[in-house]
């Protein structure tokens, strides 16, 4: 073989190697996976990744140190492991395994699932624009306001009072003399004459009756509402009135005059004004 030939042979295997060599690369680098990335605070899926051994779990937040935060969405099984659908959230920025957040059986050894959690902006986005220094309001405008705001209110309230102190007072205004109890009693009395009494009425009537005699009369007092009701029926001031006010519960009349309805009402006339 000839000086020239020989060169030619040697010439034409370097540049195979060459592009085997070129051809290996490209492919590492064609099925090199790229590391999942997302913004801090955004949800990252990663979806059917493949995990030999056990099944595992996500290792659960006992405070607020860990930086992600990691959610397992979906288990399906596959041969000698099974396929995860995982979602992550950052909290810092940074480049973690995902395997330091999971917890295997004993035994599973978690193959390395790095991702990258970032702070920058997506493209399009810019950020705020500083904002210019301005010249200050003049000091002094709101607290002038509230003092004048202040001065109108007592001036107001002022007036307000003044003009009460001079209003004359009104006949029967806060002078008027309370209501006798025969006064309180008579609306009460004359319901019940027409059968017109409700039953909360009928509890008032019969405790302003019994609290007037409890007042005049001490062998009262002691006894209860039952059996200061049963004293009075006997009594020839009180029974009156009290079998008066029984008959009309039971049967309702309209023919009671007014001058009746005086006469029941006479022994609490002198009574205490309330």
């Amino acid at each position: 073989m000839s000086l020239r030939k020989r060169h030619s042979h040697q010439a034409a295997f370097l540049l195979l190697a060459l592009a085997i060599t070129l051809s290996t690369l490209s492919t590492l680098h064609a099925e090199a996976p790229a590391v999942p990335t997302q913004r801090v605070g955004q949800p990252l899926e990663i979806r059917d990744l493949y995990v030999p051994g056990g099944e595992v779990k996500a290792k659960p937040r006992r405070d607020r140190k860990p930086p992600l935060m990691v959610r397992i969405l979906e288990v399906k099984p596959a041969k000698d492991g099974s396929r995860y659908d995982f979602e992550v959230q950052g909290l810092e920025a940074g480049t973690y395994n995902l395997a330091d957040f999971l917890e295997a059986p004993a035994g599973t050894a978690l193959p390395s699932i790095p991702l990258e959690i970032t702070s920058a902006l997506p493209p399009g986005i810019t950020y705020p624009h500083d904002i210019p220094p301005g010249n200050l309001p003049e000091l002094g405008g709101y607290r002038t306001m509230m003092i004048v705001l202040g001065a109108l209110w007592l001036a107001g309230l002022a007036v307000i009072l003044i003009w009460r102190k001079k209003k004359p007072a009104t006949a029967g205004d806060s002078t008027r003399a309370p209501a006798t109890l025969a006064e309180r009693l008579r609306p009460l009395v004359d319901a019940a004459s027409k059968g017109q009494l409700a039953t909360d009425d009928r509890a008032k009537l019969e405790r302003l009756v019994i609290g007037h005699w409890r007042d005049c009369r001490p062998d009262i007092a002691a006894l209860t509402p039952a059996e200061a009701m049963t004293k009075l029926r006997s009594d020839p001031q009180a029974a009156p009135l009290i079998l008066a006010l029984e008959r009309w519960l039971h049967a309702r009349t309209s023919e009671t005059t007014q001058a009746e309805i005086d006469q029941l009402l006479a022994p609490y006339s002198n009574g205490e004004r309330r």
